[in-house]
């Protein structure tokens, strides 16, 4: 027989519990350290923005992206984004999203010192994370297409980050101005500044 809980969001209290009958029962439980679509976006939602580039750039090229691609400047170092990489991992742990000994979903490369050459993704969980990051993309998309056909006027990024914030997408600037672009295309939004992201509601 095999049983599967799964735990959305629980209470601190509640965490600490389970997690005290789990232990007792340790002999007779297998914990289920498997990356799902909904842990993909998890993982994926919680990530800063850079580090986040890390992995939706791995996922776009098949689960390897060179370090140079990466970079900002030629000598600039990822030290920092790797670091995030693995923060996520114990933030999720913390809030009962996966078990304490979930792996990485992707990894550093290089010899050991100096400079990382890459990040590689296995094989088995890029299609999972596609699906994720795919999910999220187009909930965004959904989201602010609602709010501009609801509410009208005029769009900026800011507009978008506070209506996706409230409806709890983390997103920065940058998202902003490419689901403004990406409305604007399908005719839902007009350029209103030529020099700016700004733009208007179309007239239906």
């Amino acid at each position: 027989m095999k049983i599967t809980v799964t735990i959305d969001q629980p209470t601190g209290d509640f965490q600490d519990r389970l997690l005290a009958l789990l232990a007792e029962h340790s002999a007779h439980v297998e914990i289920d350290a498997t990356w799902t679509v909904p842990r993909a976006e998890s993982y994926y939602r919680s990530l800063p923005a850079r580090a986040r580039k890390i992995v939706f750039e791995a996922v776009a090229r098949d689960g390897y992206v060179p370090a140079d691609d990466l970079r900002a400047e030629p000598n600039s170092s990822l030290r920092g984004h790797s670091a995030a990489l693995k923060r996520a991992l114990q933030r999720g742990f913390l809030r009962g999203l996966w078990p304490e000994n979930m792996p990485s979903p992707i990894e550093p490369q290089g010899p050991g010192f100096g400079k990382v050459v890459g990040y590689r993704m296995p094989d088995d969980l890029v299609q999972t994370f596609y699906t994720a990051i795919h999910g999220l993309n187009s909930s965004q998309r959904e989201t602010l297409t609602t709010a501009v056909t609801d509410e009208g006027g005029r769009w900026d990024p800011a507009r978008v980050v506070e209506v996706l914030h409230a409806a709890g997408h983390d997103v920065d600037h940058k998202r902003a101005r490419a689901l403004l672009r990406q409305l604007a295309e399908e005719g839902l939004l007009t350029k209103a500044d030529d020099t700016a992201a700004i733009y208007d509601t179309t007239e239906q």
